[in-house]
Protein backbone atom coordinates (compact mmCIF):
# COMPACT_ATOMS: atom_id res chain seq x y z
CA UNK A 1 0.00 0.00 0.00
CA UNK A 2 1.41 3.42 -0.94
CA UNK A 3 1.97 6.14 1.61
CA UNK A 4 -0.45 8.35 -0.34
CA UNK A 5 -3.31 5.93 0.34
CA UNK A 6 -2.92 6.63 4.08
CA UNK A 7 -3.54 10.35 3.62
CA UNK A 8 -6.96 11.55 4.84
CA UNK A 9 -7.78 13.08 1.44
CA UNK A 10 -7.08 9.77 -0.30
CA UNK A 11 -9.19 7.81 2.20
CA UNK A 12 -12.10 10.21 1.69
CA UNK A 13 -11.60 10.08 -2.08
CA UNK A 14 -11.76 6.28 -1.96
CA UNK A 15 -15.06 6.41 -0.05
CA UNK A 16 -16.50 8.93 -2.52
CA UNK A 17 -15.22 6.85 -5.44
CA UNK A 18 -17.19 3.86 -4.14
CA UNK A 19 -20.26 6.03 -3.69
CA UNK A 20 -19.96 7.43 -7.21
CA UNK A 21 -19.90 3.88 -8.62
CA UNK A 22 -23.53 3.49 -7.50
CA UNK A 23 -24.65 6.79 -9.05
CA UNK A 24 -25.58 7.78 -12.57
CA UNK A 25 -23.82 10.51 -14.59
CA UNK A 26 -25.10 13.87 -13.41
CA UNK A 27 -25.98 12.66 -9.90
CA UNK A 28 -24.62 14.97 -7.23
CA UNK A 29 -21.94 14.05 -4.71
CA UNK A 30 -21.72 15.65 -1.25
CA UNK A 31 -20.48 19.23 -1.05
CA UNK A 32 -17.28 20.14 0.77
CA UNK A 33 -19.36 21.21 3.74
CA UNK A 34 -21.24 17.88 3.79
CA UNK A 35 -18.00 15.90 3.49
CA UNK A 36 -16.51 17.80 6.43
CA UNK A 37 -19.55 16.95 8.55
CA UNK A 38 -19.79 13.31 7.45
CA UNK A 39 -16.13 12.31 7.61
CA UNK A 40 -14.88 14.67 10.32
CA UNK A 41 -12.09 16.13 8.18
CA UNK A 42 -10.91 19.66 7.43
CA UNK A 43 -12.39 21.54 4.49
CA UNK A 44 -9.00 21.49 2.76
CA UNK A 45 -8.98 17.69 2.99
CA UNK A 46 -12.51 17.51 1.59
CA UNK A 47 -11.59 19.83 -1.28
CA UNK A 48 -8.50 17.79 -2.08
CA UNK A 49 -10.52 14.55 -2.11
CA UNK A 50 -12.92 16.01 -4.68
CA UNK A 51 -9.97 17.37 -6.68
CA UNK A 52 -8.48 13.87 -6.84
CA UNK A 53 -11.71 12.54 -8.32
CA UNK A 54 -11.84 15.41 -10.82
CA UNK A 55 -8.27 14.66 -11.88
CA UNK A 56 -9.34 11.07 -12.55
CA UNK A 57 -12.26 12.30 -14.65
CA UNK A 58 -14.80 10.61 -12.36
CA UNK A 59 -16.57 13.81 -11.33
CA UNK A 60 -16.98 17.34 -12.62
CA UNK A 61 -18.06 20.70 -11.23
CA UNK A 62 -21.32 22.12 -12.56
CA UNK A 63 -22.23 25.77 -11.80
CA UNK A 64 -25.35 26.08 -9.60
CA UNK A 65 -25.34 22.32 -9.03
CA UNK A 66 -22.07 21.28 -7.41
CA UNK A 67 -19.85 18.24 -7.91
CA UNK A 68 -21.56 15.54 -9.98
CA UNK A 69 -20.62 12.19 -11.48
CA UNK A 70 -19.01 12.91 -14.83
CA UNK A 71 -20.48 11.77 -18.11
CA UNK A 72 -18.04 9.36 -19.80
CA UNK A 73 -16.33 11.12 -22.67
CA UNK A 74 -13.38 10.54 -24.97
CA UNK A 75 -10.00 11.44 -23.53
CA UNK A 76 -8.93 15.04 -23.87
CA UNK A 77 -5.56 13.81 -25.11
CA UNK A 78 -4.80 15.41 -28.48
CA UNK A 79 -4.43 13.11 -31.49
CA UNK A 80 -1.23 13.96 -33.34
CA UNK A 81 0.48 12.54 -36.39
CA UNK A 82 2.84 9.68 -35.57
CA UNK A 83 6.24 10.96 -34.53
CA UNK A 84 5.10 14.54 -33.87
CA UNK A 85 5.01 16.19 -30.48
CA UNK A 86 2.50 18.62 -29.01
CA UNK A 87 2.74 22.28 -29.99
CA UNK A 88 2.79 25.11 -27.47
CA UNK A 89 -0.79 26.02 -28.35
CA UNK A 90 -1.88 22.46 -27.51
CA UNK A 91 -0.54 22.79 -23.99
CA UNK A 92 -2.01 26.27 -23.51
CA UNK A 93 -5.45 25.29 -24.84
CA UNK A 94 -5.53 22.23 -22.60
CA UNK A 95 -4.45 24.29 -19.58
CA UNK A 96 -7.28 26.76 -20.20
CA UNK A 97 -9.73 23.86 -20.51
CA UNK A 98 -8.58 22.36 -17.22
CA UNK A 99 -8.65 25.72 -15.42
CA UNK A 100 -12.16 26.44 -16.70
CA UNK A 101 -13.34 23.08 -15.36
CA UNK A 102 -11.47 22.81 -12.06
CA UNK A 103 -9.72 26.12 -11.35
CA UNK A 104 -6.15 27.28 -11.85
CA UNK A 105 -4.88 25.11 -9.00
CA UNK A 106 -5.81 22.03 -11.05
CA UNK A 107 -3.31 22.98 -13.76
CA UNK A 108 0.13 21.47 -13.27
CA UNK A 109 2.99 20.51 -15.56
CA UNK A 110 2.59 16.91 -14.47
CA UNK A 111 -1.11 16.80 -15.31
CA UNK A 112 -0.62 18.51 -18.68
CA UNK A 113 2.13 16.03 -19.51
CA UNK A 114 -0.11 13.10 -18.64
CA UNK A 115 -2.99 14.45 -20.71
CA UNK A 116 -0.72 15.19 -23.68
CA UNK A 117 1.16 11.91 -23.38
CA UNK A 118 4.63 13.44 -23.11
CA UNK A 119 7.32 13.77 -20.41
CA UNK A 120 6.85 16.60 -17.93
CA UNK A 121 10.06 18.32 -19.07
CA UNK A 122 8.62 18.53 -22.59
CA UNK A 123 5.75 20.65 -21.26
CA UNK A 124 8.19 22.82 -19.30
CA UNK A 125 10.09 23.45 -22.52
CA UNK A 126 6.94 24.35 -24.43
CA UNK A 127 5.62 26.95 -21.98
CA UNK A 128 8.75 27.96 -20.01
CA UNK A 129 7.49 26.89 -16.61
CA UNK A 130 4.29 27.61 -14.67
CA UNK A 131 4.66 31.40 -14.80
CA UNK A 132 5.12 31.30 -18.56
CA UNK A 133 2.13 28.99 -18.87
CA UNK A 134 -0.15 31.29 -16.88
CA UNK A 135 0.84 34.32 -18.98
CA UNK A 136 0.21 32.33 -22.15
CA UNK A 137 -3.21 31.31 -20.80
CA UNK A 138 -4.07 34.94 -20.05
CA UNK A 139 -2.99 35.99 -23.52
CA UNK A 140 -5.06 33.20 -25.05
CA UNK A 141 -8.36 34.01 -23.30
CA UNK A 142 -8.14 37.80 -23.67
CA UNK A 143 -7.03 37.64 -27.30
CA UNK A 144 -9.97 35.34 -28.07
CA UNK A 145 -12.50 37.96 -26.92
CA UNK A 146 -13.49 40.19 -29.88
CA UNK A 147 -12.81 43.88 -29.57
CA UNK A 148 -15.90 46.09 -29.76
CA UNK A 149 -16.60 47.83 -33.04
CA UNK A 150 -16.88 51.57 -32.35
CA UNK A 151 -17.38 54.55 -34.60
CA UNK A 152 -14.28 56.71 -35.19
CA UNK A 153 -15.98 59.59 -33.39
CA UNK A 154 -17.10 57.52 -30.36
CA UNK A 155 -16.70 59.47 -27.12
CA UNK A 156 -14.23 58.48 -24.43
CA UNK A 157 -16.90 57.23 -22.06
CA UNK A 158 -18.32 54.79 -24.61
CA UNK A 159 -14.85 53.46 -25.39
CA UNK A 160 -13.93 52.91 -21.73
CA UNK A 161 -17.24 51.24 -20.91
CA UNK A 162 -16.90 48.88 -23.86
CA UNK A 163 -13.35 48.01 -22.82
CA UNK A 164 -14.45 47.24 -19.26
CA UNK A 165 -17.39 45.15 -20.45
CA UNK A 166 -15.07 43.20 -22.75
CA UNK A 167 -12.83 42.38 -19.78
CA UNK A 168 -15.87 41.42 -17.72
CA UNK A 169 -16.91 38.99 -20.46
CA UNK A 170 -13.52 37.26 -20.23
CA UNK A 171 -13.74 37.01 -16.45
CA UNK A 172 -17.28 35.64 -16.70
CA UNK A 173 -16.21 32.88 -19.10
CA UNK A 174 -12.99 32.09 -17.23
CA UNK A 175 -13.40 32.87 -13.48
CA UNK A 176 -9.85 31.72 -12.68
CA UNK A 177 -8.44 34.67 -14.64
CA UNK A 178 -9.20 37.18 -11.86
CA UNK A 179 -6.87 35.28 -9.52
CA UNK A 180 -4.12 35.06 -12.13
CA UNK A 181 -4.03 38.78 -13.02
CA UNK A 182 -1.61 41.03 -11.13
CA UNK A 183 -2.00 44.80 -11.14
CA UNK A 184 0.95 45.61 -8.89
CA UNK A 185 3.43 43.33 -10.71
CA UNK A 186 2.92 43.95 -14.44
CA UNK A 187 2.72 40.87 -16.64
CA UNK A 188 4.16 41.32 -20.16
CA UNK A 189 1.16 39.78 -21.90
CA UNK A 190 0.36 41.18 -25.37
CA UNK A 191 -3.41 40.96 -24.93
CA UNK A 192 -3.25 42.77 -21.57
CA UNK A 193 -0.99 45.48 -22.99
CA UNK A 194 -3.53 45.95 -25.78
CA UNK A 195 -6.16 46.76 -23.15
CA UNK A 196 -3.82 49.26 -21.52
CA UNK A 197 -3.17 50.88 -24.91
CA UNK A 198 -6.91 51.16 -25.65
CA UNK A 199 -7.74 52.71 -22.26
CA UNK A 200 -4.74 55.03 -22.02
CA UNK A 201 -5.10 56.33 -25.58
CA UNK A 202 -8.78 56.99 -24.83
CA UNK A 203 -7.95 58.87 -21.63
CA UNK A 204 -5.47 61.07 -23.50
CA UNK A 205 -8.43 62.94 -24.96
CA UNK A 206 -9.81 63.98 -21.57
CA UNK A 207 -7.02 63.80 -18.97
CA UNK A 208 -3.91 65.95 -19.41
CA UNK A 209 -1.45 64.48 -16.90
CA UNK A 210 0.16 61.12 -17.74
CA UNK A 211 0.31 60.06 -14.09
CA UNK A 212 -3.39 60.73 -13.56
CA UNK A 213 -4.20 58.91 -16.80
CA UNK A 214 -2.35 55.84 -15.58
CA UNK A 215 -3.96 56.13 -12.14
CA UNK A 216 -7.40 56.13 -13.76
CA UNK A 217 -6.48 53.19 -15.97
CA UNK A 218 -5.40 51.27 -12.85
CA UNK A 219 -8.62 52.22 -11.05
CA UNK A 220 -10.74 50.91 -13.93
CA UNK A 221 -8.74 47.70 -14.32
CA UNK A 222 -8.79 47.17 -10.57
CA UNK A 223 -12.53 47.70 -10.36
CA UNK A 224 -13.27 45.12 -13.06
CA UNK A 225 -10.86 42.61 -11.53
CA UNK A 226 -12.23 43.20 -8.02
CA UNK A 227 -15.77 42.51 -9.17
CA UNK A 228 -14.47 39.45 -11.04
CA UNK A 229 -12.96 38.10 -7.81
CA UNK A 230 -16.43 38.35 -6.27
CA UNK A 231 -17.80 36.51 -9.31
CA UNK A 232 -15.18 33.76 -8.95
CA UNK A 233 -15.95 33.37 -5.24
CA UNK A 234 -19.67 33.07 -5.96
CA UNK A 235 -19.03 30.45 -8.66
CA UNK A 236 -16.95 28.49 -6.13
CA UNK A 237 -19.72 28.77 -3.53
CA UNK A 238 -22.34 27.60 -6.02
CA UNK A 239 -20.21 24.59 -6.95
CA UNK A 240 -19.69 23.80 -3.26
CA UNK A 241 -23.28 24.22 -2.07
CA UNK A 242 -25.31 23.73 -5.24
CA UNK A 243 -27.32 26.90 -4.63
CA UNK A 244 -26.94 30.53 -5.72
CA UNK A 245 -26.62 33.60 -3.51
CA UNK A 246 -30.32 34.49 -3.53
CA UNK A 247 -31.40 30.98 -2.51
CA UNK A 248 -28.77 30.92 0.23
CA UNK A 249 -29.90 34.25 1.74
CA UNK A 250 -33.59 33.32 1.49
CA UNK A 251 -33.33 29.76 2.81
CA UNK A 252 -30.30 29.47 5.11
CA UNK A 253 -31.78 29.63 8.62
CA UNK A 254 -28.66 30.95 10.34
CA UNK A 255 -28.27 33.75 7.81
CA UNK A 256 -31.94 34.69 8.06
CA UNK A 257 -31.78 34.78 11.87
CA UNK A 258 -28.58 36.82 11.85
CA UNK A 259 -29.93 39.41 9.44
CA UNK A 260 -33.21 39.66 11.35
CA UNK A 261 -31.33 40.23 14.61
CA UNK A 262 -28.55 42.53 13.40
CA UNK A 263 -29.92 44.52 10.46
CA UNK A 264 -30.43 48.23 11.07
CA UNK A 265 -33.44 50.29 9.94
CA UNK A 266 -31.90 51.33 6.60
CA UNK A 267 -31.23 47.72 5.69
CA UNK A 268 -34.78 46.77 6.64
CA UNK A 269 -36.23 49.63 4.58
CA UNK A 270 -34.25 48.45 1.55
CA UNK A 271 -36.47 45.40 1.48
CA UNK A 272 -35.78 42.19 -0.46
CA UNK A 273 -32.70 42.41 -2.64
CA UNK A 274 -32.24 40.37 -5.82
CA UNK A 275 -28.52 39.71 -6.17
CA UNK A 276 -27.40 40.22 -9.78
CA UNK A 277 -23.66 40.71 -10.09
CA UNK A 278 -23.86 41.74 -13.76
CA UNK A 279 -26.23 44.55 -12.79
CA UNK A 280 -24.07 45.60 -9.86
CA UNK A 281 -21.02 45.61 -12.12
CA UNK A 282 -22.64 48.03 -14.59
CA UNK A 283 -23.96 50.29 -11.83
CA UNK A 284 -20.49 50.56 -10.33
CA UNK A 285 -18.76 51.01 -13.69
CA UNK A 286 -21.03 53.87 -14.74
CA UNK A 287 -20.65 55.58 -11.35
CA UNK A 288 -16.88 55.25 -11.71
CA UNK A 289 -16.92 56.78 -15.19
CA UNK A 290 -19.06 59.65 -13.85
CA UNK A 291 -16.19 60.64 -11.59
CA UNK A 292 -13.48 60.88 -14.25
CA UNK A 293 -14.38 64.43 -15.27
Amino acid sequence: MSQDSDLPSHRVAEALRARAADLAPGDRLPSVRAIVAEYGVASATASRALALLREEGLVESVPRVGTVVATPSPSRRRVRPRGSGPAREDAVALAVELADADGLAAVSMRRLAAELGVPTMTVHGLVHGKDGLVMAMLDDVFAAEPWPVVAPDADWRTRLELSARRQWAVYSRHPWVARAISLHRPQPVPALLAIAEWDLSTLEHVVAGPERRFDLYMVLAGYVRGMALTLAAERDAEADTGVDADWFVDHDPATARGIARLAGPAVRRAGPYAFDLDRVFLVGLRALLDGIL
